[in-house]
């Protein structure tokens, strides 16, 4: 590089600085980013933006910490933004192909976790073409890579890794990705779950490309990987329903000496009926939604001591009776389905 790229370099570096800094001090001041950032997705915990630098185009990873279990867990640990960047960095080192990390910003109150910013370079994606068992070949490959740089992603699925336009596939959100000393791409175990992972929802016959692309190696590591890919599909809708009773992005959850309350984050004013067993209806209600049935009436959830059984159920004033019990009668009886099979139906 000679003088002159060196200061066209710095004067992007300073450019791009001075708008994360922007960023940033909205973040600190308000807890909201400002209005350039257009948002992807946002959560209860974390949300996603897309902007830009001065450099080109950036996702900004922005988390707070509302809930007592976020802030212990990250009590004694680095923040969700330097952690990411780090494992990103070390990525990079050995030639994976992810997304470049522009800026961290990490901030702590009373010692406490209070705020992460994390800056990524946006990368060149381009929509998917391979066959499905392609597709999975190349995601076990890349997870074979990331074994050999020492990262363990905590999170492999599909969605978590993109085509890029020079054809490589890259992969993403290192958040609970884990160091590891010592490359682990022979350790048996490892390899098993990671390819469980990646089959999760997926037709069985992919293990056969995982099996060509060296994640597993023999009959009985593919059996085993399959079985755990079934038992973390189940995991993983049981905890899509159970996030109606926690606290979380679409609902809330109120202790009282009475009992306990749940809600819609945007439930309205409405009338409470009593019921039974409101805890049936009112999960029932969400394996219907999660099936596609679309939002049933049920604002929220009141669940009475002893032993949190008798309740009411909240609905609009404009239910009826008659439209309230039907609403009940299906949520029940899709409550009994997912109890006796573990499966989301309408």
């Amino acid at each position: 590089m000679n003088r002159d790229d060196r200061t066209a370099a710095d004067t992007a570096d300073t450019a791009d600085a001075a708008a994360v800094a922007r960023w940033w001090q909205a973040f600190v001041a308000a807890g909201n980013l400002p209005a350039d950032l257009a948002p992807v997705q946002t959560r209860l915990v974390r949300g996603v933006y897309r902007g830009a630098v001065p450099s080109g185009p950036v996702f900004v990873k922005a988390m707070a910490f509302p809930r007592a279990k976020d802030r212990l867990r990250y009590a004694f640990r680095a923040l969700p933004g330097a952690h990411e960047a780090a494992m990103l960095q070390r990525l990079a080192a050995a030639g994976v192909p992810a997304p470049a990390v522009v800026a961290v910003r990490t901030r702590r109150a009373r010692l406490l976790p209070a705020q992460s910013l994390l800056v990524l370079r946006a990368l060149p994606v381009v929509a998917e073409s391979a066959a499905p068992a392609a597709r999975i070949a190349d995601e076990a490959a890349l997870v074979l890579r990331m074994l050999a740089a020492g990262v363990v992603h905590g999170d492999l699925h599909t969605g978590n890794f993109v085509r890029l336009a020079d054809g490589r596939l890259a992969v993403l959100d290192l958040q609970s990705a884990t160091p590891v000393a010592q490359p682990r791409a022979d350790r048996r175990a490892l390899r098993v779950r990671l390819a469980a992972n990646l089959l999760q929802d997926r037709p069985a016959e992919l293990t056969s490309a995982l099996r060509r692309a060296g994640l597993l190696r023999d009959d009985g590591e593919a059996r085993e990987a399959l079985a755990r890919a079934g038992a973390r599909a189940r995991a993983f809708q049981r905890g899509r329903v159970g996030r109606c009773l926690a606290e979380s992005t679409e609902f809330t959850r109120a202790w009282h000496w009475w009992g306990c309350e749940h809600r819609r984050r945007d439930a309205a004013a409405g009338r409470w009926l009593a019921v039974a067993d409101a805890l049936v209806p009112w999960r029932g209600q969400r394996v219907r939604e999660l099936a596609g049935a679309g939002a049933g009436p049920f604002l929220g959830c009141r669940r009475h001591w002893p032993r949190l059984r008798r309740g009411a159920l909240l609905v609009p004033e404009e239910v009826g009776e008659a439209a309230a019990a039907a609403a009940i009668a299906a949520a029940v009886a899709a409550d009994g389905r997912w109890r006796a099979h573990g499966e989301v139906g309408a």
